[in-house]
């Protein structure tokens, strides 16, 4: 076996271990989170997700280790005729075509498996947000048609079928499916338009909010990872285009790429939370040996973003100043992007919203505390009355707000409250 196929096996099943990784943090962010009572519908779809994405992978390892890279493609007419039905060359190129088409078919369901599983969450994320909303609802539709098309593409562009593995006389480009124009073409636009439009739901409610420039840019990258997969299947496109016809196996390579990204961005908001809070224990940790250590360091009030629920145990927050609403917001210690309509909730990276009300917060047993939910657009320097105005008028227009849960004790120290299965996008 050639030294480049060998890598390219090592690729395979090196990235199809990281998917499973990936796989498994997702669920246990969303147990600990959440209980696996409150597992959502994308929370099934990643997992026939993962099936399809295994499938596409044993495809492409079919592709290069078994069948040598062979297609019905890269052939002239005089070798087309003059090759022997009954050789073992035949064969090879015969499944290899066949290996192909069963790849390609794989390759977009995965990918718009993928994209049912952000239109699930954003649907989530958009409730009673009006025109994100919308969007959503229009998604529903979009998502299955532009996946029909390309299957539609994949049965048709040639007829009979079994022309897609006709090694004599050639059957045309359109019935090569290591490097059909048409087919690479169509599915890659599609991949494209719909990509953009799913990240055109996320990303304009962030830049209308209150938030801060820095969140605002972080939650876009967050919700912008589309470009990256887009990148992907651009190069896959190029390269089928390019060299396919030399090597067909180069259908495979990228096809197996693009599916990897895909998949690991699809999962990045439900792991966010997992990751966040490893990384502020460790934060917490240095911090504190540094105070120790009489550094003098003392513990940053950072604008940490707070992208998913954690499980039973509030943290306490102190705060010299008696009214939380300016403290809080000034220190973004629990933000929050909500729909502005008093009846509306989003909900958070990785949370589910099942019987939640925004700004509400029942526990039985404490002792005695005041629990409260202050709204705030940030605005800084803004007195009361003007803040007043500001909530009204967002309400009014439907935009975004920033909130705070406080937790007020008879000891003046501020809890964060613990909002389980809230419906919050927390920032």
């Amino acid at each position: 076996m050639p030294s480049e196929a060998q890598e390219f096996i090592n690729e395979v099943w090196g990235l199809q271990g990281v998917a499973y990784l990936v796989l498994v943090l997702r669920y246990y962010s969303r147990l600990v989170t959440l209980g696996w009572r409150k597992f959502a519908l994308d929370d099934l779809i990643i997992a026939v997700a993962t099936v399809v994405h295994t499938a596409e992978s044993v495809a492409a390892y079919y592709v290069v280790a078994y069948w040598n890279g062979l297609a019905n493609n890269g052939m002239t007419e005089e070798q087309r005729a003059t090759l022997d039905p009954n050789s073992e060359e035949w064969r090879l190129r015969v499944n290899g075509s066949k290996t192909h088409v069963i790849g390609l078919l794989l390759y977009a369901t995965l990918l718009w498996l993928l994209k049912g599983c952000w239109t699930i969450y954003y649907s989530r994320l958009t409730e009673g947000v009006g025109t994100p909303r919308r969007m959503v609802t229009w998604a529903y539709f979009i998502m299955p048609l532009t996946y029909i098309s390309c299957l539609l593409v994949a049965f048709l562009k040639c007829i009979p079928f079994d022309h897609q593995w006709q090694i004599n006389p050639s059957p045309g480009n359109h019935c090569m499916p290591a490097i059909s124009y048409i087919q690479t073409i169509f599915v890659m636009v599609m991949n494209i338009l719909t990509d953009i439009y799913l990240m055109a739901i996320p990303v304009p409610m962030v830049w209308k909010s209150g938030l801060p420039w820095r969140k605002k840019v972080s939650l876009t990258l967050m919700f912008s990872g589309g470009f990256l997969e887009m990148a992907f299947g651009a190069l896959r496109c190029v390269s089928i285009l390019t060299v396919g016809d030399r090597d067909p196996a180069q259908s495979g390579y990228w096809s197996v790429r693009e599916s990897f990204v895909s998949f690991v961005l699809t999962n990045m908001p439900m792991l966010y939370p997992l990751f966040r809070n490893f990384f502020e224990k460790v934060s917490s940790s240095i911090t504190h040996s540094n105070t120790n250590g009489g550094t003098g360091g003392v513990p940053s009030n950072g604008q940490a973003y707070r992208l998913g629920s954690y499980p039973d145990g509030p943290s306490k927050v102190r705060n010299k100043d008696p009214n939380p609403l300016p403290e809080d917001t000034r220190y973004g210690s629990d933000e929050h992007i909500i729909a502005c309509n008093d009846d509306s909730r989003a909900p958070s990276i990785g949370q589910d919203t099942s019987e939640t009300e925004v700004g509400t917060d029942q526990r039985e047993g404490q002792s005695p505390v005041w629990h409260g939910t202050s709204h705030a657009q940030a605005f800084p320097g803004q007195g009361h009355n003007e803040h007043q105005r500001s909530l009204s008028n967002s309400r009014d227009t439907g935009g975004i707000l920033v909130t705070t849960d406080v937790v007020v004790s008879e000891g003046h120290q501020y809890h964060r409250t613990n909002r389980g299965g809230d419906a919050y996008l927390e920032v």
